[in-house]
């Protein structure tokens, strides 16, 4: 089972790592850097979870939003292929994918999406203070820019991919980089 963990978590970062043609992904040790897995949000089904839930599993953390036109879908896209490899039923991995973006994705929204891409993605929102307070613990950035006439709005935000034990350890930071580091992780 390990093994399966370990290698489901270094194809995800070799596959992210084709996210970007002029920009590779860069891995980045974490352990004891970065705090470990810790929330209480409402998932996609409309339950509150903790990060205790998801202990036993290896965890991708990305925090993002159903509207966004570019990297989630692809970096979502990606990692739901390497999964169809090497979880496909989702047994010892999550992606969890955090709105960034509470005001529009509700958890029906969030469910349909992170459907699409296989049942080891797990959609989780929580109203804007959870939300912030949780990217202020990884160090993530998001943003809104001004509404139009319709109320329509852009978000900005990070693109890191956090990586996670069994235990909820933290372990891996997926980010682009302009130079290619050859890291390999047992997590």
């Amino acid at each position: 089972m390990k093994k399966i963990k370990c290698i489901a978590v270094i194809a995800i970062l070799i596959t992210l790592s084709a996210c970007a043609e002029d920009e590779p992904t860069r891995l980045t040790n974490v352990s004891g850097l970065i705090p470990d897995l810790s929330f209480e949000l409402i998932d996609e089904d409309n339950k509150v979870v903790t990060a205790s839930d998801y202990h036993g599993y290896t965890v991708a953390l990305f925090f993002g939003f159903t509207n966004c036109p570019g990297i989630c879908p692809t970096t979502m896209h990606q990692l739901s292929q390497v999964l169809a490899d090497v979880d496909p039923e989702g047994s010892s991995m999550k992606v969890l994918f955090v709105s960034v973006d509470p005001k529009r994705d509700t958890v029906e929204k969030l469910k349909k999406y992170t459907d699409i891409f296989g049942p080891a993605f797990i959609g989780l929102r929580g109203d804007e203070s959870a939300v912030k307070e949780m990217t202020k613990k990884y160090r993530v950035t998001f943003g809104y820019g001004d509404s139009d006439a319709q109320g329509n709005y852009e978000v900005s935000h990070s693109g890191a991919v956090f990586v996670f034990d069994s235990k909820g350890e933290a372990k891996l930071l997926a980010t682009q980089s302009s130079t290619t580091e050859d890291m390999i992780y047992d997590v």
